[in-house]
């Protein structure tokens, strides 16, 4: 079946995956209700990681379109399954849009030694408008990309749009929770990381499917997946050299604040290990099914504990933050693969049966 004739298909709506989605929302909020420290900050870090998610697969939807539609194929249908996810994120931004002091100390009256630019720019309201645009934005382009009948010149807006926005999305979620230090680098490291997630959950999820792509159409992607991986620690470790150099006690604090326990274990033991292991892996050239399954597993292994590192939650977990982090997984796992089940799957490449070693 050709391409077009499978983007032809009706798409049937998965009513038993959304309505499993819709009980994990109303799970984590029932354990919400039970209240304990832990759940703003579970609810944090799950909006920031689908949030990122999206914008990694959006990222990795447009470059597919504007380089080549046969480079993005075998990956396309689960990275626009998980761009539409981007529906699930006012949702889940909704309650902290409601407690921003306890997430954010410039929110709670302490951005007084800001410079004057600075604590305007991180005044609540602006905020809260910067985040509502952002959100926006996402939804809008997942919807676009997914339905244009001109994909390539639709990735070339996109990019053009979703670019600025990472940046800043991921400077104003994440980095302002220490607002004395401003990282011009930062965003572009963290959108990096997204994309690589993107790219790694897509070829994994694709190549454990029943019918899954050729190791002959998988091999750009292979490259592709090696070099963004080699790229994402290269930017890393020139975010932490630049710091070191300067040797200024706000850039200092950010990195010493995650050197203790159990942080320090999470990049040396795990992310760090993790993406060396993964790029090991995949050096090889033509590497198959299994090796490419191993280095996708590797490099999600890595973003997991290396978003946690960067996030790092302030307070400790309790049971109902589990709870709640448990619901909010189902809820997005639930909501990923109804999305899935309404995308074309790319039957095209699916007749080689790869060699996995």
């Amino acid at each position: 079946m050709s391409a077009q004739a499978a983007l032809a298909r009706p798409a049937k709506a998965p009513w038993p995956l959304l309505a499993l989605g819709s009980g994990g929302l109303a799970f984590a909020g029932a354990a919400a209700l039970l209240g304990g420290e832990g759940i703003l900050e579970i609810w944090y870090v799950a909006f920031v990681a689908i949030a990122g998610v999206v914008i990694g697969s959006l990222g990795l939807l447009m470059i597919g379109h504007v380089m080549t539609e046969e480079w993005l194929r075998p990956v396309r249908s689960e990275a626009e399954a998980a761009a539409l996810t981007a529906l699930l994120l006012p949702l889940l931004a909704l309650p902290l849009a409601f407690h921003l002091p306890e997430l954010y100390p410039w929110a709670r009256g302490m951005a007084a030694d800001l410079p004057g630019p600075r604590a305007t720019y991180l005044s609540p309201a602006f905020f809260l408008a910067r985040g509502a645009l952002y959100l926006a934005l996402l939804i809008v382009l997942a919807l676009w990309i997914v339905r244009t009948p001109r994909p390539r010149r639709t990735g070339a807006i996109g990019l053009a749009l979703l670019a600025p926005a990472a940046l800043f999305a991921g400077s104003d979620w994440v980095l302002s929770r220490e607002p004395q230090w401003w990282s011009g680098l930062f965003g572009f490291a963290f959108s990096l990381s997204q994309l690589l997630a993107a790219l790694a959950g897509g070829i994994l999820v694709s190549l454990l499917r029943p019918e899954h792509p050729s190791a002959a159409r998988m091999q750009s992607l292979e490259r592709a997946l090696l070099t963004l991986a080699l790229l994402v620690l290269w930017t890393w470790f020139v975010h932490f050299l630049v710091v070191w150099l300067a040797n200024l006690p706000h850039e200092a604090a950010w990195y010493l604040s995650r050197a203790d326990a159990p942080w320090r274990w999470l990049m040396t033991g795990i992310a760090l290990p993790a993406l060396i292991a993964a790029v090991v892996v995949l050096a090889p050239p033509g590497v198959g099914r299994r090796s490419m399954i191993a280095g996708s597993a590797l490099l999600l292994a890595h973003h997991g504990a290396h978003m946690l590192w960067l996030l790092r939650p302030a307070a400790r977990l309790d049971l109902a933050g589990i709870l709640a982090g448990l619901g909010l997984m189902l809820a997005w796992g639930a909501f990923f693969a109804a999305a899935l089940k309404t995308r074309p799957h790319d039957e095209a490449g699916d007749e080689a049966a790869p060699s996995g070693r």
